[in-house]
């Protein structure tokens, strides 16, 4: 058989479409709403209720800044990337989510279904409810006061930052000095009228307080 050149083009596109099972996509759209890229595993767990498979593996990142008159400095991260798998039912597609350190990065459409009863079980969790102001999570408290405050996080999230700097010696040699510390990430959930607090921590210290979606927790 003689393959023209459009022939060979309709063939690679064929295979192209059937050779992947999953297909990406920006969103998820569950009974509670749509997650999308960017927002926190809470806000997925709120919306789409627990998923029926959960999957984890370690994943390292390395970045280099230089920095016009210092030396070049790396910083690693080791955070775990989660895979998580919702299955609404054999009349709708499988969605496969991937967070790393809480946050949604992709979003994967798989085969139709299998769970039956998908729609006629409740699958939401309770997510707990701060017992603290909202504006009590903020830069500079230790994470012991942050706790006495406002309780348990509603979620954690766990990783590990390496930070290392070159720095230069006599005759072109070099140093290398590194340091690493868990990073934390605590998710404060204070109910369905104010917005999440999404704070890091770093060494017993609260690094950074930013806000995100309206919460899910109720009284």
């Amino acid at each position: 058989m003689i393959r023209t050149p459009r022939s060979r083009a309709l063939l690679a596109t064929a295979v192209l479409v059937l050779g992947g099972a999953a297909r990406a996509d920006g969103s998820i759209q569950c009974d509670g709403g749509i997650v999308s890229l960017g927002d926190s595993k809470l806000d997925l767990l709120g919306k789409c209720g627990s998923p029926a498979l959960v999957e984890e593996r370690p994943v390292e990142f390395s970045q280099i800044s230089v920095l016009p008159g210092a030396a070049p400095s790396e910083q690693r991260s080791v955070t775990t990337l989660e895979k998580w798998t919702y299955d609404f039912g054999p009349s709708r597609f499988v969605q496969i989510v991937s967070l790393e350190l809480g946050r949604v990065v992709r979003v994967e459409r798989g085969t139709y279904g299998y769970d039956s009863n998908a729609t006629r079980r409740d699958k939401a969790p309770k997510i707990p409810r701060a017992r603290c102001d909202h504006l009590v999570p903020r830069e500079g408290l230790t994470s012991f006061e942050l706790l006495s405050r406002c309780g348990e996080p509603a979620m954690r999230e766990v990783g590990l930052a390496t930070i290392s700097s070159v720095v230069g010696g006599a005759r072109g040699a070099a140093s290398v000095f590194s340091r690493t510390a868990p990073i934390e990430v605590w998710y404060f959930d204070f109910g369905p009228q104010v917005l999440v607090r999404r704070v890091t921590v770093e060494d017993g210290k609260v690094l950074r307080v930013e806000t995100g979606g309206y919460g899910y927790s109720s009284p």
